[in-house]
């Protein structure tokens, strides 16, 4: 008798979700944090993609790593996740047109994304295809209706009651 392997993915997808939504909040904390330990890098990095008035550019960095943390923190213990990964996806957005920009103007630059370990990763199709597949999960998350072990799923439970 030949044993079959069922594996019943709508119990899965809570689990998945989860696993998702805590991957990408470790990913931007990370890169938040490289990013506050070396905030002049990160300001000449975003003027180097010259896609900003030099003005924009330092409030944009300045900003930057506290909203990848904010928001990455959000997404690990599942509060305001929704929302959280919306903002998240429009930061991923402009990455996306940042280096896509950059790419098709030939310039080889650092893209300054985990300074944290010193990675010195230049722009390019990989990191390209990276934040669209974190684009594609931050998506998923916005229209997912209940988060596994999430404050806001304990909130909407008591405020159902």
């Amino acid at each position: 008798m030949e044993r079959k392997c069922v594996i019943n993915f709508a119990l899965m997808r809570p689990v998945i979700i989860l696993v998702l939504r805590v991957i990408l909040g470790i990913v931007f904390v990370v890169a938040a944090y490289g990013k506050l330990l070396h905030p002049d890098a990160l300001v000449s990095t975003v003027i180097n993609f010259n896609i900003l008035p030099l003005g924009l550019a330092k409030i944009f960095a300045e900003t930057l790593p506290w909203i990848e943390m904010i928001g990455g923190i959000m997404l690990i213990i599942g509060f305001g996740t929704r929302g959280a990964s919306f903002a998240l996806g429009w930061l991923l957005v402009s990455f996306i047109i940042a280096i896509w920009i950059n790419i098709h103007r030939g310039v080889s630059m650092d893209c300054g994304c985990f300074d944290l370990f010193g990675m010195n990763e230049k722009i390019g199709s990989a990191i390209l295809i990276r934040d669209v597949v974190f684009l594609i999960v931050a998506i998923a998350l916005v229209f997912t209706k209940e988060f596994m072990l999430s404050i806001d799923t304990v909130l909407e439970r008591k405020t159902i009651k």
